[in-house]
């Protein structure tokens, strides 16, 4: 199936009437422009249909009921407080203007863009929408695969590299390996632990202690492995192949560890044991009795782990400088294109804001939803 092209008639051929009315000559194939950028109807389209999603998530996370775009009154449904059409249309509107900002500031900085590798990227998503199905319901809403491109991956490497001129090594506002290391060493925290259920389930099902032989053993191994890991003589490694010796792991059963480079904050683990790893020094171990469960905790030594730190991306084990930059930078990026935003000076195409409304796409994925279910 081909997708459909939109054929809209060339500016010469409005009549005067058309020329003075308020959406001016009707060419509907562009959405939002500045001198340096102009946005097809199909990326505002597509921007509607992402809005659409998105409203629905934050209906449900608002009022956990469950929302589907096929029922009747869903256009009367509100979204922080606005009309879910309204608020799809702000939405949509503020994602092109951020688009256009992006494209500005890409200019403005000078960025270099792999054009090739764009092209390259737009032709594999092209193939994507194929695969996961969503190539007729883009083509009934009318938007080509080179827009959906755009929005999903195009848009996406350009804020990237305009990021990355700004932030990154040779940038206008490089960040230094100085304080790259010192941020990554005052936030992150590397560490081991095991643990062992001090509770089990006896054959009523009830929660019961295990016996004190098991425990014995447990607290006398884990005693043995914070010593080895403490003085030096054994690595976590070797420490996960003595547990499955000491308590005779079956070859598909797992250590009961866990170990990670992170923010304990973003952590799984619960705050006591959070509290106990941080209160270690560097390469050393110890042993607690947290709620039901047995541990051997182990804090290594952050200093050692920044050392990995590297440009390279592919490089085994390695911890992205561009991601610890992020970290350091994202809130002052945003509130970097938040501003420009806010200076950009653009033209709305009102012609194809009329005709592609937000309840011109909600009605398309509803109709499309119900023939899907229908097996039409």
């Amino acid at each position: 199936m081909k997708i459909n092209k939109i054929i809209r008639p060339a500016a010469v051929l409005c009549t005067a009437a058309l020329i003075v009315s308020a959406s001016g000559c009707a060419d509907t194939s562009w959405s939002f422009k500045t001198s340096n950028k102009t946005l097809s109807n199909g990326v505002w389209i597509y921007k509607t249909y992402g809005a659409v999603s998105d409203a629905i998530s934050k209906i449900q996370e608002e009022t956990s009921k469950s929302v589907s775009i096929t029922d009747d009154d869903f256009t009367s449904n509100k979204v922080e407080k606005k009309n879910i059409l309204d608020w799809v249309t702000e939405k949509a509107k503020d994602s092109c203007v951020e688009y256009l900002t992006i494209e500005k500031l890409v200019k403005d900085n000078k960025v270099k863009i792999d054009k090739k590798a764009i092209e390259s990227s737009e032709k594999t998503y092209a193939k994507y929408i194929d695969q996961m199905g969503a190539k007729e319901l883009y083509e009934k809403l009318g938007i080509s695969s080179s827009s959906a491109a755009y929005c999903d991956s195009t848009i996406s490497t350009y804020k990237e590299d305009l990021f990355k001129a700004i932030y990154d090594k040779d940038g206008s506002k490089a960040v230094s390996d100085d304080d790259v290391q010192k941020y990554f060493t005052d936030n992150y925290t590397d560490y081991y632990y095991l643990y062992y259920s001090f509770k089990t389930t006896d054959s009523d099902g009830n929660s019961v202690d295990i016996d004190d032989e098991t425990k014995d053993k447990v607290t006398a191994a884990f005693a043995k492995y914070a010593k080895e890991l403490s003085d030096g003589s054994k690595t976590i490694t070797e420490i996960d192949e003595e547990y499955k010796k000491d308590f005779e792991l079956k070859e598909d059963e797992t250590v009961p560890s866990s170990k990670g480079t992170e923010k304990l904050a973003d952590s799984n683990m619960s705050e006591d044991v959070q509290k106990e790893i941080k209160a270690l020094g560097d390469k050393k171990a110890t042993v607690k009795s947290i709620d039901d469960k047995y541990y051997m905790l182990y804090k290594g030594s952050i200093s050692d782990k920044a050392k990995n730190i590297s440009d390279d991306s592919t490089k085994t084990d390695a911890i992205s400088r561009i991601n610890i930059v992020h970290e350091m930078k994202d809130e002052e990026f945003k509130k970097y294109i938040e501003d420009e935003k806010k200076k950009l000076k653009y033209d709305t195409n009102d012609a194809c804001l009329s005709k592609y409304t937000a309840e011109r796409t909600v009605n398309i994925i509803k109709d499309y939803v119900k023939s899907q279910s229908s097996g039409n």
